[in-house]
Parts: C-alpha cells; sequence; structure tokens
C-alpha cells in the first residue's frame, strides 16, 4: 500500500477535470469519434461537433447481445446494469441526469439498423463540418 501522503483520491472534481482534459486532448488531434466520458457535456459549446445519442428498447438492446455470442444471461444482465452505471457515473461525476437531451443535437434510435444509421450519422456529420 502507497504511503498516505503520496496518495491522491479520485474524487468527483477530479475524475471529470481528467475527462475534459481527455476528450479535449482527444479532439485537438483531427476529426474522431469520442464514446462517452462525459464528452456530450465537455464539448457543449462547440459548434464544429456533432453529438449524437443513440438508443435502443431493453429487448433490442438484449437481442443484439445475444446475436453477437453473449450468452442470454449475462445479455440481461449487462442491458440492466450498463445504463444504470452510465447514468450513475454522470450523475457523480457530472452532476448532469443521463441522458440529458439538450446536450446532443440528435437522438437516433439503432433499430432502425446499423446502415440506415452510418448513413444518418456520416450526412449529420458532414453538415457540421
Amino acid at each position: 500500500m502507497p504511503p498516505t501522503d503520496r496518495l491522491e483520491l479520485l474524487d468527483a472534481r477530479r475524475i471529470a477535470t481528467v475527462s475534459d482534459l481527455a476528450v479535449n486532448h482527444a479532439l485537438s488531434g483531427g476529426p474522431c469519434v469520442i464514446v462517452g466520458r462525459g464528452s456530450q457535456y465537455f464539448l457543449r459549446d462547440r459548434k464544429d461537433v456533432f453529438r449524437a445519442f443513440l438508443y435502443a428498447s431493453r429487448t433490442s438492446k438484449i437481442h443484439r447481445l445475444i446475436t453477437a455470442g453473449t450468452p442470454q444471461e449475462k445479455a440481461i444482465t449487462d442491458v440492466d446494469t450498463i445504463d444504470r452505471d452510465r447514468a450513475a457515473f454522470v450523475k457523480e461525476y457530472l452532476k448532469l441526469n443521463w441522458p440529458d437531451r439538450h446536450l446532443y443535437d440528435a437522438t437516433l434510435n439503432t433499430e432502425r439498423g446499423d446502415s440506415f444509421l452510418a448513413e444518418m450519422l456520416v450526412h449529420c456529420v458532414q453538415r457540421v463540418a
């Protein structure tokens, strides 16, 4: 165990600061896709960024995981915990509710299919660029 005088605890403020730095550093390298980690919040005032929230029904999420090879029980557990964990992260570290729709430029239903979703995202990003 490290000495306590050298141990820096990661509190909510530090997690938010580190996440903000990481998101902005990634973007400073040129065009990129950033998934999660509060990027919708950290980049909220940038006009050159397109923020999308992708969603699906619980049933669709479970089916997608099972189709990809995840055992049914694990798929159900994952779907039931992942969104809850995301909401807790955003609440704890950013003091926001997840998903806070006003932080996104678009919300897209992934149940429309990957090709449709990809076309929509490309179209939207090209309009921003």
